[in-house]
């Protein structure tokens, strides 16, 4: 490896954040801890400007109602996260039972 780190991308970055959400509220901190992980992880550059670009796209995923939240998102240690009614209602028809 070169040491070359890639950038990611707004979608790339939404549904990252959108596959740790769940039907149950989360702390608004585990999703972005988990996403810190799998970015690390996926070679993606980790910088100072990476928690404004997840405080961004968390607003965009709440205001465009692809996220449910409780409090206030930019406290991410005090406020929770889960997909809306409708999106947890297609991944349980999708559950195989």
């Amino acid at each position: 490896m070169s040491g070359e780190r890639r950038m990611i991308t707004a979608s790339e970055l939404d549904r990252l954040l959108l596959s740790f959400c769940g039907t149950e509220l989360r702390k608004v901190a585990r999703i972005v801890g988990n996403t810190f992980t799998a970015l690390e992880e996926q070679g993606v550059q980790i910088d100072g400007t990476i928690a404004d670009q997840i405080d961004a796209r968390l607003a965009v995923l709440v205001g465009s109602g692809q996220l449910e939240a409780a409090g206030k998102i930019k406290k991410w240690r005090y406020s929770e996260a889960r997909l809306p009614a409708r999106r947890r209602s297609r991944r349980r028809e999708r559950s195989p039972v």
